[in-house]
């Protein structure tokens, strides 16, 4: 795929948000002209996006080849345009006495991003953006929100994806099935707000009349009934629920036991508790979150001493920046801890994918150009490659003596 410069490179399959930008050359004004590649995949970014729908393992496949800081990343809330703006001055200024190329490209980035902003309609209930583009590598990629993100504007020689990483972390869905013999709500809940949600009921008889059928033959019949209206919620809790980690189930009485039986051993996995509540949404909701908070911590909590058992082991972890790094790079990490808020600074060569913390200005390895980086983010960039689940730390002492990230492995 070639663009406005001959002979560029573009590291990334597209996503279904993509924009594929035709820019024009070098030396004329850009503008913004934007053609949907494929439209059989592309999906218009006119709508707003759930966290859970951002490709970030495609993000973080995407670099620039020729370590120039290429990259444009902003996160942005309505509010804070003036806060861009001296961001947008800082790095203007910091890059005329680094790369003639970088600055070029940055200007030519930020024309498109401007536009994009000033012509794009606002969605209702839309609270900000998150974008990321290059115009010397022809890469567009916009996503409205409709929660709050810290307004931030990176230049880098990649997708800047950790403050992503993060929200998903604390933006994490979780499945709720609320019922009792006759009715049910199968709900997934996002952040205090209920995404999707499906309500069943059935009609069950409750009482035997005199003259009917025999108490044995009622039994048997209204048995029949709720066995068939449990595996009916069921099914519906298998497709609604099929991408979410955690799942609560609540009610009053003993139909939430009952019905756990009915669960393939994959949603009974993802159980993390029952809570007995009356039939009532808005009252189920809060002890819902609670619960999962709870899990969220326990979980955590366990997998940090797992690491340390390792540790003391010489088992199955990995800490270290740099034995991190080498680690993640090699789809060694299983799950990767990082303390929030760490920084270290580094440097990368992004042809030979090599990162290392220090400042070296060139690639010991193939004489390339160097550009400095945020270690931390280049190895939450190499585990979500791999496939690892990536953990923010707020405080642990342990994690923070041996230098702020480490992993659990999957083979070493």
């Amino acid at each position: 795929m070639k663009g406005g410069e001959e002979g560029r490179r573009f590291f990334s399959p597209l996503n279904k948000n993509f924009f594929l930008i035709h820019l024009p050359s070098p030396s004329s004004t850009p503008q913004l002209n934007l053609t949907f590649y494929n439209p059989s995949v592309v999906i218009i970014s006119n709508m707003l996006t759930q966290i859970q729908d951002v490709d970030v393992k495609t993000l973080a496949e995407v670099y620039d080849e020729d370590n120039i800081d290429s990259f444009v990343s902003l996160y942005l809330n309505f509010d804070d345009t003036n806060l861009i703006k001296h961001r947008e001055k800082a790095c203007r200024t910091a890059l005329k006495t680094w790369k003639k190329e970088a600055l070029e490209n940055f200007n030519k980035t930020m024309g498109i991003i401007e536009e994009y902003l000033q012509n794009e309609p606002k969605e209702r209930g839309q609270k900000g953006w998150i974008i990321f583009a290059s115009h010397l590598n022809n890469f567009f990629n916009a996503y409205k929100t409709d929660f709050e993100v810290e307004s931030r504007l990176i230049v880098d020689t990649s997708p800047y994806i950790s403050p992503l990483m993060q929200l998903l972390d604390e933006y994490e869905p979780f499945g709720l099935i609320l019922l009792d013999t006759h009715r049910a709500v199968v709900y997934v809940v996002n952040h205090d707000r209920v995404k999707t949600s499906k309500h069943l009921s059935k009609d069950i008889m409750n009482r035997h009349r005199k003259g009917g059928c025999s108490q044995a033959r009622f039994q048997r019949l209204r048995r029949g009934a709720i066995n068939a209206f449990f595996k009916e919620v069921s099914e519906s809790s298998e497709h609604l629920l099929s991408e979410v980690k955690r799942v609560v189930v609540a009610g009053p009485g003993t139909a939430k036991d009952e019905f756990l039986d009915y669960l393939s051993d994959d949603l009974k996995k993802r159980v993390i508790g029952k809570i007995d509540v009356d039939f009532d949404e808005k009252e189920v909701l809060p002890a819902a979150e609670e619960a999962v908070t709870e899990n969220r911590e326990y979980t955590l909590v366990s997998k940090l001493e797992a690491f340390k058992k390792e540790v003391l082991r010489d088992g199955l972890a990995v800490y270290g920046v740099k034995e991190a790094v080498d680690a993640a790079r090699n789809g060694q990490i299983n799950t990767l801890f990082v303390l929030k808020g760490l920084k270290i600074k580094g440097w990368v060569c992004e042809r030979c994918q090599v990162v290392e913390p220090g400042n070296i200005k060139v690639c010991p390895y193939c004489g390339k150009p160097t550009s400095e980086v945020d270690v931390v983010e280049e190895i939450i960039e190499f585990a979500e490659r791999t496939d690892a689940e990536t953990e923010f730390v707020d405080d642990d002492e342990t994690l923070k003596d041996l230098g702020g990230v480490g992993g659990l492995l999957r083979f070493k």
